[in-house]
């Protein structure tokens, strides 16, 4: 039997060992339950957490710690910065902003997360610009540069969450400008697995307990969410599988380089599923825009006689991860010019209570694809291998459509 071999089967009998475990004492453990199960976590909804935490007046009570703690572990280039080190010296006196809206520019923009330091004659900036979900605007990130740069006189920094390995793109800020902010130190690319390392940091020096309990629960979403670890448990027992020895780290090693490419041969399966599937109809489906692991990756359900928008399957994560599903406009000044952009998010609203539903500048309304989790779990790929994944993504397609043809959302 071949090392790979004899890895794939210890780890299988460990992970069925912790999956019996568990169900024996899901009631003492009770491993699914998170606090963010039952909060709002959609784009404004985490950055008003994120800004809870860092704002050294905020009701967790700890002062300026969490700030500090994020300055020092995600923006370690700011930390060792000669023209920061007054702006981290009274750091106390930074206020925490949400929404702030772009004046200098004259635009109607919204900062999502906004710090502002004035000490002495010297004003300092930080702007976070939160995508957990939602794709760029278009110069959204070279605008609110210019807004920072017109707004403070000693030192500005720009932030880009995302889980993304692209970090932005050029649609928000071209290459070479961003490039530019980058080497004179006025932006950075967080990952939101990144916080992890953060939020563990502050875990260690909050003294509160209720607070310490919620940064915990934070960091379980997070992992779940955007870094597909479902149970650190299982993922522990796998680490101490894998370095075992030399011969367990080499297959390892063998299985995930072949990971990425069994992906994108099921995601060739796929659209030959859905394509043989719409032959039977007479839908129309553009799936060129899929394939390759790239953030926003699509499968576009072409509705008749509307050059508007599009029914619309989008992977949000690269690597084809966190997929959502519902109706996308071909551009902003489209959505803005629609008559029928807030009729459909009711009608949405109505016809999908059972699902959270949201709406961007492009999308007048969408929610979160079940599974949701296409990075760590398998649920997704074994679907797509038994071919039941194209039935449902051509079902829910259709019943969007259905919904909103029946209400007349399709009318110019």
């Amino acid at each position: 039997m071949s090392e790979v071999q004899k890895l794939i089967n210890e780890v299988s009998q460990k992970v069925t060992a912790l999956e019996t475990a568990q169900a024996l004492y899901s009631r003492q453990l009770s491993p699914d339950f998170n606090t963010f199960e039952y909060i709002n976590t959609d784009e404004l909804g985490l950055s008003r957490i994120l800004a809870a935490l860092l704002d050294p007046k905020g009701s967790h009570a700890q002062q300026e710690i969490f700030l500090k703690l994020f300055i020092e572990h995600c923006l370690s280039t700011i930390h060792k910065a000669p023209e920061w080190q007054s702006f981290l010296n009274n750091i106390e006196k930074t206020k925490v902003l949400l929404e702030v809206v772009t004046e200098k520019i004259n635009s109607s923009r919204r900062m999502d997360i906004y710090l502002n330091c004035q000490v002495g004659s010297d004003s300092y900036g930080i702007c976070i610009e939160n995508k957990p979900y939602a794709t760029d605007q278009f110069e959204q990130l070279k605008d609110y540069a210019i807004e920072l740069k017109k707004r403070h006189s000693k030192a500005w920094h720009l932030i880009y969450i995302s889980e993304s390995d692209y970090g932005p793109s050029e649609y928000s800020i071209k290459a070479n400008e961003l490039k530019v902010l980058t080497d004179e130190n006025q932006f950075s690319a967080v990952k939101f697995s990144d916080l992890v390392g953060w939020l563990k940091a502050c875990q260690v020096e909050c003294q509160n307990h209720s607070v310490s309990e919620f940064i915990a629960q934070l960091i379980k979403f997070i992992q779940k969410q955007f870094m597909g670890i479902e149970d650190m448990s299982e993922s522990n027992a796998v680490v101490e599988i894998i370095g075992k020895n030399s011969e367990t780290i080499d297959a390892s090693i063998k299985v995930s380089n072949t990971i990425d490419q069994m992906k994108r041969e099921l995601i060739k399966k796929l659209k030959t599923d859905l394509l043989k599937k719409c032959e039977k109809t007479h839908y129309k489906l553009d799936i060129s825009n899929l394939g390759k692991g790239k953030n926003y990756e699509q499968i576009n359900f072409i509705i008749p006689n509307y050059d508007i928008g599009y029914i619309c399957f989008e992977f949000q994560g690269a690597n084809f991860d966190r997929p959502c599903l519902g109706i996308r406009f071909a551009s902003e000044d489209l959505v803005k010019s629609s008559l029928n952009k807030e009729k459909i998010k009711t009608v949405f609203d109505i016809a999908f209570s059972d699902k959270k539903i949201w709406n961007t500048k492009l999308w007048p309304a969408g929610y979160n694809f079940q599974p949701q989790d296409w990075k760590g779990s398998s649920e997704a790929w074994l679907m797509i291998n038994n071919d039941t994944m194209a039935d449902k993504i051509l079902e829910e397609m259709d019943k969007v459509y259905q919904v909103l043809n029946e209400n007349s959302c399709f009318n110019h």
